[in-house]
């Protein structure tokens, strides 16, 4: 009986760490869907393709498949704070 709750609570431990691991490689992604974009940006799904067609937005397009370079991303967000500062 020791034995198993050994096994048990080893086991336990195991699957917090690897959901641990889950969690920040998925948050280190380095690009955005759509969706994902647009909630962090705090916009509607429509008003997010309506950036994307703009000329200065960083996306990328992976065959049929949209997506949103993480690091550009923050980079226009800067340059869009430094248009607005001026």
């Amino acid at each position: 009986m020791v034995n198993l709750l050994k096994a048990i609570a080893d086991l336990n431990e195991e699957v917090i760490r690897l959901a641990a691991r889950f969690d920040q490689s998925s948050s280190e992604s380095l690009v955005y869907s759509v969706e994902q974009a647009a909630e962090v940006l705090g916009v509607s799904r429509s008003k997010m393709y309506d950036l994307l067609h703009r000329p200065d937005f960083p996306v990328v397009d992976l065959g049929h498949r949209r997506v949103i370079p993480r690091k550009q991303l923050s980079a226009w967000l800067d340059q869009q704070c430094m248009k607005k500062a001026r």
